[in-house]
């Protein structure tokens, strides 16, 4: 017993393999690409935090380098300690522009700093250097900015790095010194950021929720400054990466920014339709065993057992495979028709069988007068001619021949009982005629069993002796059966040959048209013939030539072909 299956309709099922392919594509696709952002952006922070510190580490470095210059500039130099004191207006000049050459050097050296100064508010005296590109207005800007704060706080304006707002401008702002003499070193915000506006990168400083560089274009971009995070994401109409790190030596924090276009924007895009195709394949055979099961075995069923049922497989019948509910409507529908024409076959065969029994009847018992008549016939002759020792041989030969002919025959005999009665009938005929006459036989030994229509060879045999004409020569009679293989098929051929005269031409053209009619004198072949076809069908064949006289070649199916004689003999299709 199988187990039944739920059954299902065909365009459910289409669209469940539909489902069942495409949803774990989206879901793999959706999840992959998350997966893959969130790893492309944790190494992009990575990166971005590892440049940052590399930038920091560069930048504190030349600024401490600037730093304990000063540093030394302030403790040990002579011209510096002299500026302690009040000096007249060329002793002040001299050695402010002392300083200002030393300061020189250090400009050219570290391009990361935008002015020294040394200011002395006892000698109401400064002295700058300023890198290449710094304006006249933002050098007159420090210049007053400081002035003022020096003259407001004096020696508490002296400080660590701090921030300062000059005219607009935000400075990173160094101030060391004592007794009104000090070196002050000022740095520009904007002056130290990086940027690359065609790739959309920007390195920024910010303090307090505030961009010190940039600040114009990061509000234009929608940049956002979130305390507690070291990496976001943020931006208005793109999306901009945000690495964020402190500097304790600046006091504030420095930003690497990126425009971030996702994994989808990278090299990894190939990787990524690689791994999505192969998700495909995986899927796309999955989906395709599943069809090949539920659809094409099916489908293919079908057609073998419809090929079968061609070949005459009338009991063979589907197998109900498939869950889907079109082809088990398929299957019953095909399996009730087989039924159906099964039993229309059946009783279509018992009505043909009745009415072949009728006609073979009547063929068998319209050939017995025929025998009959010529054995009176060679009677008569053997009277006329005064022969009565011979007659009454023949009589006893002829009552024992008679009797074989008017027994009740079945459908068939076998070839050696038909053989026995051939021979009887030779002996009839060498004795009722002063002619000699033999009976040869070529039967191979599996096919004495061989069943045949009763009298069908003799039929041909007693064809010879009527229209044998006199001749000294003796009449020689040869029968032969042999199995012949045409391919695959196997037939049995039947020969019955003479040294007679042979057929005439327009017999021949007769005999061998099976459209035509048999003419009278040859109602005896016509009747062997018919009861052939009945028993054999039409695929058993007559031929008819002359080889030194007359020669019938029956091609019958072999015997593997034929159903047990018992059971009323063959019926062909």
């Amino acid at each position: 017993m199988t187990k039944e299956n739920k059954v299902v309709s065909a365009k459910n099922m289409l669209l469940r393999i539909s489902m069942v392919f495409l949803i774990p594509v989206f879901v793999f696709l959706f999840g992959f690409n998350i997966y893959s952002n969130y790893v492309y952006k944790e190494k992009l922070a990575e990166t971005n935090h590892s440049k940052i510190m590399m930038y920091q580490s560069f930048l504190e470095e030349d600024l401490q380098n600037v730093e304990y210059y000063l540093a030394d500039v302030v403790a040990n130099d002579g011209a510096y300690n002299c500026l302690r004191y009040p000096l007249n207006d060329v002793d002040a000049y001299l050695h402010m522009y002392d300083l200002k050459e030393k300061l020189e050097s250090v400009i050219k050296n570290v391009d990361c700093v935008d002015a020294l100064y040394i200011m002395t508010l006892k000698n109401d005296m400064y002295k700058a250097s300023y890198q290449a590109g710094v304006s006249y207005e933002e050098q007159e800007n420090m210049k007053a900015y400081l002035k003022a704060l020096l003259q407001k706080e004096g020696d508490k304006a002296i400080c660590n790095w701090s921030i300062r707002n000059i005219g607009g401008k935000n400075y990173f702002v160094k101030i060391m010194g004592s007794s009104q003499v000090y070196c002050i070193c000022m740095v520009s915000a904007e002056h130290i950021s990086l940027t690359d506006t065609v790739a959309g990168s920007y390195l920024v400083f910010s303090n307090q929720n505030k961009f010190l560089s940039y600040e114009s274009e990061m509000k234009e971009k929608g940049i956002e400054l979130r305390e507690g995070k070291t990496s976001y994401l943020s931006g208005i109409g793109e999306n901009y990466l945000v690495v964020r790190s402190y500097s304790e030596f600046l006091g504030c924090d420095i930003l690497q920014i990126d425009s971030y276009k996702g994994i989808w924007g990278t090299d990894a895009t190939p990787f990524i339709l690689t791994a999505a195709t192969l998700i495909l394949a995986i899927l796309s055979l999955s989906c395709y065993h599943f069809l090949k099961k539920e659809f094409l075995q099916p489908m293919e069923q079908m057609v073998v057992t419809m090929d079968e049922i061609a070949k005459g497989g009338l009991n063979l019948r589907m197998e109900e495979i498939s869950c889907v509910e079109e082809h088990r409507k398929v299957e019953e529908t095909f399996n009730h028709m087989l039924e159906r024409i099964g039993k229309l076959k059946i009783l279509a065969y018992d009505r043909l069988i009745q009415v072949q029994q009728t006609q073979l009847q009547y063929y068998q018992i319209q050939i017995r007068p025929h025998f009959f008549l010529n054995c009176m016939k060679n009677l008569y002759a053997m009277a006329a001619s005064g022969n009565y020792e011979q007659m009454q041989e023949m009589i006893l030969d002829m009552s024992d021949y008679l009797r074989s002919v008017f027994r009740e025959h079945g459908r068939t005999v076998s070839l050696y009982k038909e053989m026995e009665l051939v021979v009887s009938y030779v002996k009839l005929q060498r004795m009722s005629r002063a002619l000699p006459s033999v009976v040869t036989q070529d039967i191979e030994e599996d096919l004495k069993e061989f069943q045949i229509p009763p009298m069908s060879i003799l039929t041909f045999v007693e064809n010879s002796f009527r229209y044998l004409k006199s001749s000294e020569q003796e009449f020689q009679i040869h029968i032969k059966a042999s199995k012949l293989l045409n391919g695959e098929a196997e037939f049995i051929n039947i020969t019955i040959m003479d040294n007679g005269t042979g057929f005439d031409a327009d017999a021949l053209n007769i005999l061998n048209d099976v459209n035509q009619r048999m003419p009278d004198e040859h109602i005896g072949i016509y009747n062997v013939q018919q009861r052939f076809e009945l028993i054999y069908g039409r695929q058993c064949s007559f031929i008819f030539s002359n080889m030194n006289g007359a020669c019938v070649d029956i091609f019958i199916p072999g015997a593997e072909e034929q159903l047990d004689t018992e059971e009323g003999g063959v019926i062909y299709e």
